[in-house]
């Protein structure tokens, strides 16, 4: 081979090593970033490693240090020693490094590996750590920053979760640390530990008494270590809120044609509550139900209520018993039943109405009057011998003339004491008959005031051919 060819030769291996190489370097990159880089024996320094890939799919990346026993390595969180990176994205991975040997004041260069879990391909950074002469580690300062976070309002009924962030600030292992929570709602401690360099969130969880009423306060929060004061933290404000909620709780207890139910009313607050307490109920229920104590009714958007007005302290109570009682009805519809049954057991057969008219008064007074006796059979069959027997006291006397289509007295007679006696015979009063029977009688004298007629007597045959005496009505006349 000629010299022009073998230099064209080289030219083209060499161009395409160059993009090879080019092409590797490009398939991710690996930076860092200084947070802390000058440190003392046994202080941690900080960095941020960065990676970006630069690969056209998703990658997963694991970081290493080597072995180098005079250093001491902690990818925080742990697990980012390994991390899966989208194509075209950047990571950021914590790091701290720290002197654990006694070395002499200098920069250091730590060796940071960065491997593609998929291609294998490496990249290799130094991250450079200025080491100066300083204290040892048992002598730093106490050095922890916190945050708390409480809820700005609190309903009483609900425990409340309470974040206290640390966040130890050098490499100091802190085995007694104490949280003091401190004002006139909250009193709350809490032990705990710290690590070098740990961050940790404390969630301290309170309950309050749910009837606590409604007030203002502010907590102070103190960090003790080792029984000494370290940091403080006052004035966070918080709220007891007000809240009323009347809950109901049911007793119920039933019997025969009985229901009684207990209602108990509860002010579940930590406010004063007034309300009106309504209880759904219809005019037929109302009739068999009553209220201890009283209830009155209450109507709204066309229902009907029993209510109750009430006021409530907090945790205070009340009690409506409400007795619903079909015993009385049905012992009504009962005995009623049982005199309807009894009267059309015994009633009389036959029914004789008896009025009277005036017809003439005399200076102020009744002097003739018109009896009327409307006789009836209010049963399905016939009636035989029926006698109807009237009494006209001694003050009047019977006028003989009758009128034509009455039924004519069969037997008029004067008695001394009773006075004028007449009777009327009906040999058979057919099914729902009625007759009527009139006469007239005249007064001796003028009658003033009030005159009272005695009732006519009746007496007839039953189917049983007993027979049966029942009696008209009583007539009075006043003028």
């Amino acid at each position: 081979m000629d010299w022009p060819k073998k230099a064209f030769f080289l030219l083209v291996v060499v161009s395409l090593l160059t993009i090879s190489f080019a092409s590797a370097l490009s398939e991710f990159a690996v930076d860092y970033e200084a947070v802390k880089d000058k440190v003392v024996y046994r202080e941690p320094a900080e960095f941020y490693i960065s990676i970006k890939n630069n690969q056209n799919f998703n990658d997963k990346f694991k970081i290493s240090f080597g072995i180098n026993p005079k250093w001491s390595t902690q990818i925080v969180p742990p697990k980012d020693s390994s991390v899966s990176i989208a194509s075209g994205a950047t990571k950021k991975v914590r790091v701290l490094i720290m002197p654990v040997s006694e070395m002499p004041p200098s920069l250091y260069r730590i060796p940071v590996t960065v491997k593609s879990l998929k291609t294998n391909l490496l990249e290799k950074i130094y991250i450079p750590i200025y080491l100066k002469s300083g204290k040892l580690a048992g002598d730093y300062p106490l050095t922890v920053t916190v945050k708390v976070s409480i809820p700005d309002e609190i309903n009483p009924k609900e425990s409340i979760r309470i974040m206290i962030d640390l966040r130890n600030r050098n490499i100091l292992n802190i085995t007694d640390m104490k949280i003091k929570l401190s004002s006139i709602l909250i009193n709350k401690e809490t032990a705990t530990s710290l690590g070098p360099l740990e961050e940790k969130t404390i969630i301290v969880t309170y309950s309050f008494n749910p009837l606590e009423p409604p007030k203002k306060d502010t907590v102070t929060l103190n960090l003790y270590v080792n029984g000494e004061s370290i940091r403080t933290i006052e004035n966070i404000p918080v709220e007891i809120i007000a809240y009323s909620d009347i809950i109901e709780s049911l007793e119920l207890e039933k019997s025969f044609l009985k229901t009684e139910k207990k209602i108990t009313y509860t002010n579940d607050g930590n406010i004063r509550k007034q309300k009106t307490l309504k209880i759904k109920m219809g005019f037929f229920e109302d009739i068999v139900t009553s209220t201890n104590p009283k209830t009155y009714v209450l109507k709204e958007d066309g229902k009907r209520y029993r209510a109750l007005d009430v006021d409530l302290k907090p945790g205070a109570k009340t009690e409506i018993m409400l007795v619903k009682n079909f015993r009385p009805l049905v012992l009504i519809i009962t005995i009623t039943a049982v005199l309807l049954i009894l009267y059309f057991i015994f009633r009389s057969d036959v029914v004789v109405k008896k009025q009277a008219v005036v017809l003439g008064t005399k200076e102020g007074g009744i002097t003739e009057m018109k009896i009327i006796m409307n006789v009836m059979n209010r049963t399905a069959r016939p009636i035989k011998n029926v006698a109807i027997i009237d009494n006209v006291p001694n003050i009047a006397d019977i006028q003989k003339e009758f009128q034509i289509g009455t039924l004519k007295p069969t037997k008029i007679v004067t008695h001394e004491r009773k006075g004028n006696l007449i009777k009327w015979n009906i040999d058979f009063l057919e099914k729902y008959e009625e007759r009527i029977i009139t006469y007239k009688i005249k007064s001796k004298l003028s009658i003033l005031g009030k005159f009272k007629l005695p009732p006519a007597v009746i007496k007839y045959e039953n189917e049983k051919g007993k027979d049966v005496i029942t009696h008209s009505n009583s007539v009075s006349l006043s003028i």
